[in-house]
């Protein structure tokens, strides 16, 4: 099989990891990368990413970055679907399938119908597949969860648990999670819809619940701020006594009137600091009872990047289409060569 060509949209972070990844996998070839950051115009992607020159320039002409040869089209820019839905057209017209780490992207009908529809005529007509995806939507609470309940009889109750150590995150992502704000200023902007947490509970549950053969008909939120009880900081952001340095989150899906998943998603800057450990963990209550924990939890960024990757395959093979991660054959690790990742 030839090597499969990538085309990526955003260079942050995230796009960073996978550069580093991609690069090192046969099988794999970057094609172009593209932003909207003009800063970033004319580097070398594997520069700009912290790896050796790879002969890629970023451009910030979406136009001519999506007319190299190319199979798939990773958009790698923000949470939301309106806003990468743009990409997603111009990479299906040109033919190309297409992996987004939206979270609204995990399960589209949920947060816009229309839209979603569109997006699905428009990749069967071409032939191409979309995939929204990623470590948390995309694995834990749901790839990894539908997995462990392939050995269950009965799935009368779902409980979900993750902490997470969020230091590793931007600036601008620690500030949206709800990182650095008095407890008024945190408040109002969760009123505000401007600090949001986790993104992508309604998404997994949705999934999840139409997998499993459930209906929900409602879906519960908390939102509490971690106040930092003393200073504390990292090259991203610096947290002040009495701000929050974390947050928790706790979400009920619903059906028949009662609680079916429940979710606590416990994020902070310093978890071992406030007396937290960062774990995954999942149980589903029925006739074989399953108890599964990850320990230590799931990296954020490399486990994000590694889902992605690992997807590509999965993707180029599927029924074309607006598709979820209960689509695909089994995503796993490939070999991959090590030099150069940091």
């Amino acid at each position: 099989m030839a090597d499969i060509g990538v085309i990526l949209a955003g260079v942050g972070a995230v796009g960073q990891n996978l550069t580093r990844l991609l690069s090192a996998r046969p099988g794999l070839r970057l094609a172009a990368a593209y932003t909207r950051n003009p800063r970033f115009a004319g580097r070398d992607l594997g520069l700009h990413s912290g790896t050796g020159p790879i002969g890629v320039e970023i451009t910030t002409d979406r136009g001519a970055a999506l007319e190299q040869d190319a199979d798939l089209l990773l958009v790698a820019t923000t949470s939301f679907l309106k806003v990468v839905a743009g990409d997603l057209r111009a990479g299906i017209d040109r033919g190309l399938n297409a992996v987004t780490t939206a979270e609204e992207a995990s399960f589209p009908w949920l947060v816009d119908e229309h839209l979603a529809r569109e997006l699905d005529g428009r990749a069967r007509d071409r032939g191409v597949s979309i995939l929204g995806a990623g470590l948390n939507p995309g694995f834990v609470f749901d790839a990894l969860l539908l997995t462990a309940s392939g050995i269950a009889w009965d799935v009368n109750r779902i409980g979900l648990r993750r902490v997470v150590d969020v230091s590793g995150f931007s600036a601008t992502v620690q500030r949206r999670l709800g990182i650095g704000f008095s407890k008024e200023e945190f408040e109002a902007g969760v009123e505000a819809g401007t600090i949001r947490g986790h993104i992508g509970f309604p998404q997994s549950f949705s999934l999840a619940a139409r997998c499993l053969g459930r209906s929900l008909e409602r879906i519960d939120k908390s939102f509490e701020p971690l106040i930092a009880a003393h200073s504390l900081g990292n090259e991203r952001l610096r947290v002040e006594a009495g701000t929050t340095g974390g947050f928790v989150q706790r979400v009920s899906g619903f059906g028949a009137g009662h609680p079916w998943i429940e979710a606590e998603f416990i994020a902070h800057v310093d978890p071992p600091g406030v007396g937290l450990a960062s774990r995954d963990s999942i149980s589903i209550e029925g006739n074989n009872p399953i108890n599964l924990s990850i320990d230590p939890g799931c990296n954020p960024q490399l486990g994000t990047a590694g889902m992605l990757a690992n997807c590509i395959p999965r993707v180029i093979e599927a029924k074309p289409g607006f598709i979820t991660v209960a689509d695909l054959a089994v995503p796993h690790a490939r070999p991959t060569r090590r030099e150069g990742w940091f």
